[in-house]
């Protein structure tokens, strides 16, 4: 490298990105395609062949594009929204993959390729583009919709796939076959490493967090951060999964601290920056002259593969349930491909059994489906209504029908007590197990930098008793976790057994002792069964000789002698994390609820007030039921308690009776309480006599954020009145003020609520909320 030519190199790729983006951006076109353009400029084939000379280190920083880029879908994008749409993401993903393997060998006949070199095709096909698809998405301000969340819940889950093609290609390129044991062991233990940071930097992060918030220092805050993702890149990448997948979880980790706004904020620039910069390097790779030769099967093959990704990404969406318009527009916006492309393009030409060619076709393909994906974007509303204006009406009757049963059995689903109940068990059962594997896994690796004689320099005996410390401070913190794992299984037994013996009515003395021991019988069953599959997948970790010895001997000394202190120890353990996480969730949320309802009384203003009013006895409305007086339609109040001879009804039922002197407590603007108050006040002889004592209420707003268990229900669904005794009075969205919502009302992010009702059961319903979502 010459002296500076890396600064100047650098300098010019920044100074043509912003030129290119800056006339992009005056004549309205996406500002990708500028900064692509401006690499084609500057790239060894066009103008200017010898005068960038550093190409790799510019490729790069353009790596860390990517990675700033998944370190910011993990803050936006956390564990609990990918949860929230793994169902749906994972049917696209294995759709996707099987389709576009199968266009990849049909499109190599057509190329004369080899059927290898059409499963690289297709798996560089199957993997679209995150780098290209959060960019538009954030440009037009819709990460936040339902659309984007699943678009980019499919793009998370294709970089797991990306890594098992990866390692399925590499086998089958120097074996011939395919080793399904690889694939199931690289599964494993992505599984594991995602748990592993979760825990532990969820575990560090809460107590980090808060010392950075007083800190108040931007530069600590962008180093720590910027730091972390890169760590864990870096570890991720050793362990031969992918950087990115470790960017994302460091993003994941930190995405419910209280300093994730303040992180984003600070990285902003630098992911700006360095975004633009791998878009530059993808333009520096475009070879006009290759391109030239082959763009006919680029054409051909942008345009299989568009209309392929498009239709199975709607048709696997709307097969999890999702509504038809979402899943087109989601399908719309992630039909790209991009860096994983190259990397797997990459592998082929290393390995030498791909053609040359195939790397051209992955840059024309990705180039020209950024041309054609603007145009579809562009006209994504004419062209839906389009296709289901040309539908036939007997498909979309059945696809109508197919989501309505869908729904049913979902309500059915969630009716399933024990399901419900087990659900928690279940889950910590994973969570353990994988924590449990983890742990060896870590400890096998320290120990094998003990016996590393590059990091140390020790005798055989000095060796073998650092092992043995190593792998006895394995057991004092691993044994606390195994019996997490024991409780767990215990409690789903016991909830099995209740279930059964209850609806059989089996009860008494002798038949408690017998359930006893079926419970201890199973439970040693599902144990050894439990023991066995972990033999299987961690033995490469599991340790010999006297550590394996010393490993044993604790952890049953500590099972024997110290069983209930290892059961307050994991109990302890699961109510800090617990609190932890709660008191994180709810701070980002009631910061998110707080900024949503500033917003929305500067920007829609609703003056909603509460009203007591006695009812005259002779009134017109003594004696009618409250949905034959048609109270909302006429004065567009809420009838949301009656006191009657000291009892107090709240959120009464439309069938109730209005009798004399009822204390009725309506809701309204003033407006219409006025009307309410002349509705009610009708044939009175002696006026209005308003109550002297009023009934303990409450009226309060809640926000439903993004992570609540409410978006996506109807109003009857999340059962809020049945459960809680809570009315929704009134709804606010956006600028629409909902004053009548009916129950078959679905919810959404940002919707707020006016709740009415007993303020014990309002907070008690916010509580359940909080909960659920943690």
């Amino acid at each position: 490298m010459e002296d500076g030519s890396l600064i100047r190199d650098f300098a010019i790729l920044i100074g043509t990105a912003g030129i290119a983006g800056f006339i992009f951006h005056f004549l309205r076109l996406p500002l990708l395609l500028g900064y692509i353009l401006s690499g084609l400029i500057i790239g060894p084939h066009l103008f200017f062949a010898n005068y960038i000379k550093n190409y790799e280190i510019l490729h790069q920083f353009g790596d860390l594009g990517v990675i700033f880029l998944m370190f910011y879908i993990g803050l936006e994008f956390n564990l609990d929204k990918l949860r929230r749409t793994l169902g749906p993401s994972l049917l696209v993903v294995i759709f996707q993959t099987i389709v576009m393997m199968f266009v990849g060998i049909l499109s190599a006949k057509f190329l004369h390729w080899s059927g290898l070199n059409g499963l690289f095709l297709g798996a560089l096909m199957a993997i679209s583009s995150t780098m290209m698809t959060i960019p538009v998405l954030r440009e037009q301000n819709a990460l936040d919709s339902h659309f984007a969340q699943l678009a980019i819940g499919v793009l998370v889950l294709e970089d797991f796939v990306a890594i098992l093609l990866l390692i399925v290609l590499s086998g089958i390129s120097m074996t011939g076959f395919f080793e399904w044991k690889a694939v199931w062991q690289v599964t494993f233990l992505v599984g594991v490493f995602v748990v592993m940071v979760f825990v532990l930097g969820r575990f560090f992060g809460a107590r980090i967090a808060p010392l950075l918030q007083k800190m108040a220092s931007p530069e600590l805050l962008v180093l720590v951060a910027v730091g972390f993702a890169l760590f864990l890149g870096e570890i991720a990448d050793k362990l031969h999964f992918s950087a990115e997948l470790g960017a994302f979880l460091a993003g994941s980790v930190l995405s419910q601290s209280v300093i994730a706004h303040k992180i984003d904020e600070v990285t902003e620039s630098l992911r700006n920056i360095f975004c633009a910069v791998f878009f530059v390097t993808i333009g520096m790779l475009i070879d006009p002259a290759k391109i030239a030769e082959h763009w006919k099967a680029i054409v051909a093959i942008s345009l299989v593969v568009t209309v392929a990704q498009i239709f199975v990404c709607w048709f696997g969406l709307f097969m999890a349930g999702e509504e038809s318009k979402t899943s087109f527009y989601a399908a719309i916006y992630k039909a790209q491909i991009g860096e994983f492309s190259f990397v797997i393009a990459a592998l082929g030409n290393s390995l030498g059994v791909t053609d040359p060619s195939l790397m051209t076709l992955a840059v024309g393909v990705s180039v020209f489906k950024i041309v054609l994906g603007s145009l579809l974007r562009k006209y994504i509303e004419p062209l839906f209504d389009l296709l289901t204006r040309f539908m036939p009406k007997s498909m979309a009757n059945m696809g109508n029908f197919y989501r309505n049963f869908l729904c049913l059995a979902k309500m059915e689903i969630e009716k399933m007590t024990l399901l419900r109940e087990a659900k928690g068990f279940l889950l910590r059962l994973v969570w353990y197990f994988f924590l449990v594997v983890g742990l060896m896994c870590l400890s096998s690796y320290l120990s094998s930098l003990v016996c590393d004689r590059k990091f140390s320099i020790i005798t055989k005996r000095e060796e073998i008793v650092s092992l043995i410390v190593v792998w006895a401070i394995a057991a004092f913190i691993i044994m606390p976790i195994f019996v997490g794992v024991v409780k767990n299984v215990d409690a789903v037994i016991s909830l099995i057994l209740e279930k059964i013996f209850t609806s059989i009515d089996y009860v008494g003395n002798r038949s408690n002792r017998s359930i006893q021991v079926i419970r201890h019988v199973v439970l040693s069953i599902v144990l050894l069964l439990f023991g066995i599959i972990f033999v299987s997948v961690s033995s490469n970790y599991i340790p010999t000789g006297y550590p394996l010895t010393v490993f044993v001997i604790l952890s049953c000394l500590q099972g024997t002698f110290f069983w209930r202190e290892l059961l307050k120890s994991n109990s302890h353990f699961e109510r800090m994390f617990q609190a932890t996480f709660i008191a994180e969730v709810q701070e980002k949320d009631d910061e998110y609820r707080n900024t949503v309802l500033q917003k929305a009384k500067e920007r829609y203003p609703w003056s909603a007030q509460i009203k007591n009013f006695r009812l005259p006895k002779n009134s017109v409305c003594v004696g009618q039921k409250i949905s034959e007086l048609k109270i909302r339609e006429k004065t567009e109040t809420t009838v949301v308690a009656i006191s009657r001879s000291g009892y107090t009804c709240y959120s009464p039922s439309p069938d109730a009776v209005l009798f004399p002197d009822d204390q009725l407590l309506l809701m309204g603007e003033a407006e219409q309480i006025e009307r309410a108050l002349g509705f009610f006040s009708e044939e009175v002889a002696d006026g209005l006599r308003l109550a002297a004592n009023r009934i303990e209420f409450s009226i309060d707003n809640y926000c439903i954020t993004p992570a609540s268990d409410f978006v996506g229900k109807t109003i009857a669904a999340t059962g809020i009145r049945s459960r809680f005794g809570v009315n929704i009075a009134g709804i606010q969205r956006q600028g629409e003020k909902i004053t009548t919502p009916k129950p078959s009302l679905t919810l959404e992010k940002d919707d707020i609520l006016i709740l009415t009702g007993p303020k014990q059961a309002i907070e008690k319903l916010k509580e359940s909320e909080l909960t659920a979502v943690s």
